[in-house]
């Protein structure tokens, strides 16, 4: 119940020495709101900002803003105090203010829990931390920009300052609000309020009396005809030492356990710091199926980032991985279960970096390139077909800057350099590396003006670039311009 009339209109606000924002449709209409040197006197609104809504900028105020309605049956059990508390007809007692400043936080529940959340008005977002001067709330004295409604106090007695730990406190209510709403069904119920504990208890060190009360708020705001039975699992957890934790949550959920992990870090559960998400950074591929990969584990009481270098067939097997990580790195990481190292892994895999010192020095491709170009360099180019087709010799087309080559004879020389491919994969290469098409063409092998073609089967590149003096010009001779295509890399 007031006690006393709470600040409605701009002159009241700027009275009790507060910055004002005039906003409309909730948004700020003066650019400099948020600028250190801000402030609208009352002959300045009044001039121009009477029509507008009045918006608190949160330098000295904390304002606790519950979005789902869930968040309600919590307050009472984890808010100790609110002199200050507002709100509109159709969501009452949704601002809980105190004097202060807080980190500002979101509590958003991760897009994998939209089966559970889709049904509330205000979708994943549960409640926020709002504080500091590049935060504002509309307050009493203005209508609400959505539903036209007037925002007023529902409590006014002052904003005050929070008799206790307020930061965790919020969390409490905002974590318990999550775990409400992802309370599962009849038969897995037990489990679920038994893991909620194991966390608790273990992971952020909760007394069990505390992890008793906690449970069975959650119980009850579900509405489980069972709530008393849950009343006790931080004691029993704790004498019985139950190996449960967030596995279990992620097996009954069926979701990940980064998912899961997330919102227990809203209160500080150390898990959540150095999880599976967490503890596998970016990789960076070398080339010749080399990766360096940044792992965050712990050694003894500290959190050490440090990198390690495998294979494929080792990241995409999660025992080797961790083998490697623990030869390598020397560091701890959590554990996962299989389904979350397979999407952690893809997804890294497939936003994989690649290094700088990739194509000079670890490209297979590259490699390729430049055995073909040192066998191109020792035949020599021809601009007389009839070469290639008796002795081998690689073919220059003057006009449009393509070369064309014997395989055979090139798989000949890549054996003499001890280079052994297989035909179905040398095939490949040319395709895929050299850009090659494969031509069955003819040659004219007359002399004095008789024709006599013979079949010529070879392969074309387009735009192969070589220099003059690698190239044999027949008959008139010819300037011929280097054209862009493969390189040595030099």
């Amino acid at each position: 119940m007031n006690t006393k009339k709470g600040p409605e209109s701009y002159e009241e606000w700027i009275d009790l020495e507060r910055i004002i924002i005039p906003c409309s449709k909730g948004l700020p209409v003066v650019k400099a709101w948020s600028e250190s040197g801000f402030k609208i006197t009352k002959e300045d609104w009044k001039n121009k900002h009477l029509h507008n809504e009045i918006a608190l900028r949160l330098d000295q105020d904390i304002d606790f803003d519950i979005d789902n309605e869930l968040v309600k049956r919590f307050v009472e059990h984890y808010i100790k105090v609110s002199g200050a508390i507002s709100g509109r007809p159709t969501n009452p007692t949704s601002h809980y203010w105190w004097k202060g400043e807080l980190a500002n936080k979101k509590f958003t529940l991760p897009k994998e829990f939209e089966e559970f959340y889709n049904k509330y008005p205000h979708g994943a977002t549960l409640c926020e931390i709002r504080s500091g001067s590049g935060q504002y709330t509309i307050v009493p004295g203005s209508l609400h920009s959505k539903n036209h409604e007037n925002v007023r106090w529902e409590k006014y007695e002052g904003i005050q300052e929070y008799p206790g730990n307020l930061n965790m406190d919020l969390r409490k209510v905002a974590l318990s609000t999550a775990l409400c709403i992802l309370y599962p069904s009849k038969g897995e119920r037990d489990e679920y309020c038994a893991a909620i504990a194991g966390v608790l208890l273990k992971k952020a060190k909760w007394k069990p009396e505390d992890v008793d009360a906690f449970v069975y708020n959650i119980a009850r705001a579900a509405n489980d005809d069972e709530a008393e039975k849950r009343a006790s699992k931080g004691t029993s957890g704790e004498g019985a030492q139950r190996n449960l934790g967030i596995p279990t949550i992620t097996k009954l959920l069926e979701c990940s356990q980064k998912g899961v992990s997330e919102i227990f870090s809203w209160i500080g559960v150390d898990h959540a710091t150095i999880e599976a998400t967490g503890a596998i950074g970016d990789i960076i591929d070398y080339g010749q199926d080399r990766y360096l990969i940044k792992v965050t584990g712990r050694l003894e009481d500290k959190i050490i980032t440090t990198e390690i270098r495998i294979d494929g067939p080792t990241l995409r097997n999660q025992k080797l991985f961790y083998d490697a990580v623990m030869r390598q790195a020397g560091v701890w990481i959590p554990n996962m279960i299989p389904k979350d190292y397979e999407d952690i892994m893809r997804k890294k895999y497939e936003s994989r970096i690649k290094s700088k010192e990739y194509e000079d020095e670890a490209s297979e491709d590259l490699v390729f390139k430049k055995r073909f170009i040192n066998y191109v360099k020792l035949k020599g180019l021809d601009t007389d077909k009839k070469n290639l087709l008796e002795y081998n010799t690689p073919y220059a087309e003057k006009q449009d800057g393509s070369i064309e080559f014997n395989l055979t004879d090139f798989e000949d020389y890549l054996e003499t350099k001890r280079v052994n491919i297989k035909r179905v994969d040398l095939v490949l290469n040319v395709q895929k590396i050299l850009k090659a098409k494969k031509i069955k063409g003819k040659v004219n092998m007359g002399t004095e003006g008789k024709k006599e073609y013979k079949s010529c089967v070879s392969w074309r590149i387009k735009d192969f670039s070589i220099d003059n003096k690698d190239l044999t010009i027949e008959g008139e001779v010819d300037e011929v311009t280097e054209v862009k295509g493969i390189t040595d890399g030099s």
